[in-house]
Formats: structure tokens, C-alpha cells, sequence
């Protein structure tokens, strides 16, 4: 099974959960500053989509970034050594 998440990234590298305004209520888990891309690589999500996003009247562009991760259990017997 997979989960999914979205992040908007800017051109001066930083980046934003899309989340609701509960779970982006101050105190929330991704209330850790505007770098999540980059902790979301290192946790195992990885890109999916990138769809592009005008910048408005401000000279940063914006992407929206569609990121999955795998969360099904590993399978027994599958690769790796096996305990003797």
C-alpha cells in the first residue's frame, strides 16, 4: 500500500507541506520550519509528479510536488540473507 503527500516548492529552495489548516495548526508535526522536501527525501518518499505553479506578482515560481510513500510490510522469505 502507498500513501501520498503533496509539497509546494519555490525556486529559492524552500518547501511547504499542503496540508489542511488542522494538521498546519502551529504545534503540528510539519511545524519545523520551510525545508520538509528534503526531510521527506530522507524519510523514503520519492517524487512522483511535479506540476508547475505560477509565481503571481512575486519573482518566486512555484511547483506542486506529489510525493508517495511505499508503507507495505516487507515480505518474508523475500531478498536478503536468511538466518542459519
Amino acid at each position: 500500500m502507498s500513501q501520498y503527500c503533496y509539497v509546494i516548492v519555490n525556486n529559492a529552495g524552500h518547501s511547504w507541506p499542503a496540508l489542511s489548516a488542522a494538521a498546519a495548526a502551529p504545534g503540528a508535526a510539519w511545524d519545523q520550519g520551510s525545508f520538509v522536501l528534503a526531510q521527506l527525501l530522507q524519510e523514503g518518499w520519492v517524487p512522483v509528479r511535479e506540476t508547475p505553479m505560477g509565481g503571481g506578482t512575486s519573482q518566486l515560481a512555484h511547483s506542486l510536488i506529489l510525493l508517495e510513500k511505499d508503507t507495505s510490510p516487507q515480505k518474508a522469505g523475500g531478498r536478503g540473507r536468511q538466518a542459519k
